[in-house]
C-alpha cells in the first residue's frame, strides 16, 4: 500500500507563521529602549538687567579681564555701537560687567547679522547668523561656553556646508559636510574617539569665531 502525504492546510500555515510574527511583535515592545541624552538647558533669565545705555564710544567704559566697568563700576545695561550712518551695530547685554541675555549685531543696511545668548560671560543657548543677502550663515548651540547638539554652517548662496553632532566641544555622532555644489564630501560617525565613514578630507573647526576651515 502506498502511503499518502497528507498536504497542510492553509489554514495551518498561516497560523504556525501568524504566531511566529506575535511572538518577534512581542519581543520587540519588550526590549529595552535607548534612552537619549538630552540637553539641560533653561533660558537665561536677564528681568534684572537695567534698561541704562551706553554708546560704545564712551571714553568712561573700560574693560579689565573681560569684565565692562563704567565709572570704575560693573556696568548693568546695553552698551550699543553705530555705523558712520547712525544705524545701529551691536547691542550688547550685560549684568554686573560680564556679557548676560542676548547680545545682536546688524548689517549697515540695518539687517541682523548675529544673535547670540550668553551667560555670566559665557556663551549659553543658541548663537546663530546670517550672511547680508539673508540666508543663514551658522546655527550653534552652547552651554557653559562648550559646544552641544547638532551645529550647522551654510555657504553663502545658501548651501548647507556642515553638520556636525557634538558633546563637551568633541564629536559625537554623525558629521557630514558637502562641497558648495552639493556633493558630499565628508560623511562619518564619529563614537568612542574614532571616526567611521566617508572621510574625503579632514575638518578643522573653531566654534568660537564660526571659522570652519578645510585642510
Amino acid at each position: 500500500m502506498v502511503n499518502s502525504l497528507k498536504k497542510p492546510s492553509q489554514f495551518s500555515l498561516w497560523g504556525l507563521g501568524g504566531f511566529f510574527v506575535f511572538l518577534f511583535l512581542l519581543a520587540c515592545s519588550q526590549a529595552p529602549k535607548k534612552q537619549e541624552s538630552k540637553l539641560v538647558y533653561l533660558p537665561v533669565d536677564a528681568s534684572a538687567i537695567p534698561k541704562d545705555t551706553l554708546n560704545a564710544s564712551n571714553t568712561q567704559i573700560t574693560v579689565k579681564n573681560g569684565v565692562y566697568f563704567f565709572q570704575n563700576k560693573p556696568f548693568s545695561g546695553f552698551i550699543i555701537s553705530f555705523y558712520e550712518n547712525q544705524k545701529k551695530q551691536q547691542v550688547m547685554s550685560f549684568w554686573q560687567g560680564k556679557l548676560h541675555g542676548v547680545s545682536k549685531s546688524f548689517y549697515p543696511n540695518g539687517k541682523l547679522k548675529e544673535e547670540r545668548n550668553y551667560k555670566d560671560n559665557l556663551a549659553y543657548g543658541r548663537h546663530f547668523g546670517f550672511w547680508e543677502n539673508g540666508k543663514p550663515k551658522f546655527d550653534f548651540f552652547y552651554i557653559d561656553e562648550k559646544s552641544h547638539g547638532l551645529q550647522r554652517q551654510w555657504y553663502e548662496s545658501g548651501q548647507i556646508y556642515l553638520e556636525l553632532h557634538l558633546e563637551n566641544d568633541s564629536e559625537k555622532g554623525m558629521q557630514r559636510a558637502w562641497r558648495e555644489n552639493g556633493k558630499l564630501f565628508a560623511n562619518y560617525e564619529a563614537r568612542d574617539g574614532a571616526r567611521y565613514g566617508l572621510q574625503k578630507t579632514a575638518l578643522c573647526y573653531t566654534l568660537r569665531d564660526e571659522k570652519f576651515k578645510i585642510k
